[in-house]
Formats: C-alpha cells, structure tokens, sequence
C-alpha cells in the first residue's frame, strides 16, 4: 500500500533512492562542501540587501557606496552556482531532492532561458548588459527552486532571513520618516509615492509573507516582531496608495488569521486564541503609532487609497481597472500591437524591448538611442514578452504543478504557507510587476517555495521533521 503524508500527497517510499541520496564523501570533506553551498546562499542573500537598500546608504552614507552596492547586487548572482552545486551534490544530484516531473521542467526551462540569452545577444544583436538584466532573474528563481527543494537550506538561512527582514525594517522605518516633508497638510490625499526613499527601499521586505505564514512555528517574542513588521508593510502600502499591494497584504493577513487555523489540530485552539490576540494588540498599536504621528497624513492618505480603488478616475468605475482603461492594460495593449508572428512563439529575446504607439510611454535606452521599454508592468506577461507562448506554457507548467502538489499539503505548516504564497503570487502578478532583479528577495521566495512543494524530500519526511524544515528546534 503506498503510504501518504498529511496532506495527501503520495510519498516517494522509503527506498536508499528515496530516504537516503548518494553520499559523495563523508566526515570533514562533506561537511565543507556544505559550508562552501551555505556560505555562497547567505552571501547572496546579504548582497542583494545592500543592492535593494543602496538608495538608503547612499543618502547616509556617501553616493560613493551606489556603485558598490549595484555591482554587488549583479555579481552576487553568480554565488548561486556555487551554492547549487554544492548543496545539490549533498542531496545526490544538482537538482536536488526535485521530483522527476519538476526536474524535467528546470531543464526545459534552463535550456530555454540560456536559448533566449543567446538568441538576444547573437541572433537579435541586442547590448549583452539588458540581455543579462533579463537573465538574471531567471537564474535567482531557478537557483532557489533547486535550494528550496533541499530541507537543510531551510534551516540553514532562515535566522538570515529573519535578520535581513529586521534590518530591512529599521531601514524602511528611517526612510519613511521623510514622507512628512514631501507631503502637505493643505492636499493630505495628496499621491507622493514616489518621492520618499521608502519607497525604493520597500524590496528589502520582500520576504514577510513567508516570516508572516510561518509565525505560529516562531518563539513569541519572533512572532511578535514579525507581525509588527506585516503591519509595519500594510502601512507603507496604504501611505503610498499602492492598491494591489495593499490588497494583497490584506488577503494575506486573512489567510494567517482565517485560513491557516483550519489545518492546525484542535488541541491547539487555546494557542491559536492567543495568536489572534496578539494579532489585535499589534495591529492596534500600529494603527494608534500612525494616527498619532501624523494623523492627517494617515487619514488623508488611506482616504486617497480609498478613492483609486473605487475607480473614480475611469469611466468604468472600479471594474475599469481590470479594462484596457487600466494603465497597465493599455500599455500592454501597445505591446501587442508591435507583434510579429514568430515572436508570437518564440519571443523577442531576453533584452527584447518595443516602441510605444501612444506618446509619453517608455524610457530613453542608450544602446538602442531611442525611447523604449522592455520591461512590462504586469508582470505575467514577461515570460511571453522575452520567449513567446514557447517559454510562456513551460515557465508556467511549473508554477501550476507546485500549486497542484501544494494544495495537498496544507496540513503541512510550511507546505501551506508555500502554497498560499505561490498561489496569491500567480493572481496579483497580472497586476503588478516581477521578473526583475529590483524584486530579487520575491524572486528568492517564491522560487524557495516552488521547491519545497516540488521536493521529494518533503514527501517523504515524517511530520516533526515537515514541522522542523524552516524553523530550528529550541534547545
């Protein structure tokens, strides 16, 4: 009979393929071929913070450090391979613990993303600068779905992640500090997003759903840290009228709040009392810090919020912002207008750009001495901009076969936070923007989460061990 986990998903059997990948070396040897692949993944990790809060230190700290910061964002990526193979070998091959099917689809989808860097950079004779930009992140999603799949980097980087997210707080909290100088008390509802340094620098927190879905594992005085900072990031959304991002914060507290305690056993019903009233306090000393620092701000700007999701600026109403009325509609409207029939199929290359129809759209590029975009801002469509329906259906098929494999492990903690993350990530990404390195920590996640839910190795796990993945066992 073959034995099932918690959450319905057929384990892989006990087998010496299974539970117990080939082991390569033994004893000191091993042990640094792991430290070198954990090492890379944590330097990665710190490099892309100081790339995604560089605007922060360089306002701080001298404009001398931008330049570092940025070449130490790109260059970071090249750490990956190291942590890749490193890892994977311990797990018994370079695509660690994957699934066949999973495996099949990272080889596809390597091989058509290394076709259209080639394609871009020698067939189309586009700069070799925006054909890396455009395989970048492809590299950091495949890279994290192999080191996702792997239990130990789990745990390995999860006290990192936890410490970058703090310090991405700390950051964001000083440069938010200045939004009271860019906005007025006269036009409170005011939209001056993008003149606070906050707002570059809102990236570095990209990882808080993961911290927030993952919260009941934590001590209380992490979970409470963690929540502060969730709050912390409806905020910021809410000040800078971002309606999608907003949105989704929300839908993501109600799945920690509403859906996640329904996969949690009943003996656990006191402790889950105690989550949301914690929950509350948190969110009603946030709410209180921002309506008693700067009361008019706060009202004026979550009364802004208010009027855009209410869609009174199109003539459609709130339904238009799904409507070619949308500016993201419209600028894709443009895109496909600019369509050749091969690049129907295989795309225009990764460094593939087109020229607006519509005046006031678009960007001067230096190398193509025009104006152009080549980047889209609903980021669904990135896959079908740079590599036609060829890497579109194969890029997606892995995505699909991650949601399809995690909707049976929602009584595993962090198969549920994975799954609920991938699945809120697949609808709000037809509304906002990614496949760009300026989002590498959501890059980084959602890769991590593809690859635990298309591990054989969370399979086969015992239910402590799923439990254990990500947070270290207290001692």
């Amino acid at each position: 009979m073959t034995p099932r986990s918690a959450g319905g998903v057929v384990c892989a059997p006990l087998s010496a393929e299974t539970a117990a990948p080939p082991r390569l070396a033994v004893g000191a040897s091993e042990q640094a071929l792991t430290e070198l692949g954990t090492f890379c993944l944590k330097a990665f990790l710190v490099a892309q913070f100081f790339s995604l809060t560089r605007l922060f230190f360089g306002e701080h700290l001298g404009s001398g450090l931008l330049g570092y910061a940025t070449a130490a964002g790109v260059g970071s990526i090249a750490l990956l391979f190291p942590a890749v193979v490193s890892h994977g070998l311990r797990a018994g091959s370079l695509f660690g613990t994957l699934v066949p099917g999973a495996r099949l689809w990272l080889a596809a989808t390597s091989a058509l993303a290394a076709g259209l860097f080639l394609y871009g950079w020698l067939a189309k004779g586009y700069a070799v600068e925006p054909t890396l930009h455009d395989l970048g992140p492809y590299v950091v999603i495949l890279s994290s779905v192999v080191l996702g799949s792997i239990r130990r980097v789990w745990r390995d980087t999860d006290r990192l992640i936890l410490a970058l997210f703090v310090a991405g707080l700390l950051v964001n909290v000083v440069a938010m500090t200045e939004i009271t100088t860019v906005a007025s008390e006269l036009d409170a509802e005011g939209r001056v997003a993008r003149d606070v340094l906050g707002y570059r620098t809102q990236w570095a927190l990209a990882f808080w759903p993961l911290l927030l879905l993952t919260a009941r594992s934590r001590p209380p005085r992490t979970a409470l840290v963690i929540l502060a900072g969730s709050f912390f990031v409806l905020v910021q959304q809410i000040l800078f009228q971002k309606r999608s991002p907003s949105v989704r914060v929300a839908l993501f507290l109600a799945v920690f709040l509403l859906v996640l305690p329904r996969f949690q056993p009943q003996a656990q019903a006191e402790a889950e009392r105690r989550t949301k009233a914690m929950v509350a306090a948190v969110g009603a000393l946030v709410l209180a810090a921002a309506l008693t620092l700067s009361p008019w701000l706060f009202r004026g700007q979550l009364a802004g919020l208010a009027r855009r999701l209410s869609g009174e600026s199109y003539s459609g109403g709130a339904a238009a912002m799904l409507t070619w009325e949308n500016e993201r509609f419209f600028e894709a409207g443009m895109f496909f207008r600019t369509l050749q029939p091969l690049e129907l199929v295989v795309g225009r290359g990764f460094g593939g750009y087109f020229v607006a129809d519509t005046p006031g759209w678009g960007v001067w590029m230096d190398d193509l001495h025009q104006v152009a975009s080549r980047a889209l801002h609903i980021g669904a469509l990135m896959p079908f901009f740079k590599g036609g329906l060829v890497f579109t259906v194969t890029y997606y098929a892995g995505l699909a076969l991650a949601l399809v494999r995690g909707r049976r492990c929602l009584h595993d903690p962090l198969g549920a936070a994975a799954f609920f993350i991938l699945l809120l990530h697949a609808v709000f990404i037809f509304q906002e923007s990614w496949f760009s390195l300026s989002t590498s920590f959501d890059l980084v996640m959602v890769g991590l989460c593809m690859g635990y839910l298309l591990s054989r190795e969370r399979d086969a796990a015992p239910p402590r061990a799923r439990r254990l993945a990500l947070v270290r066992p207290r001692t």
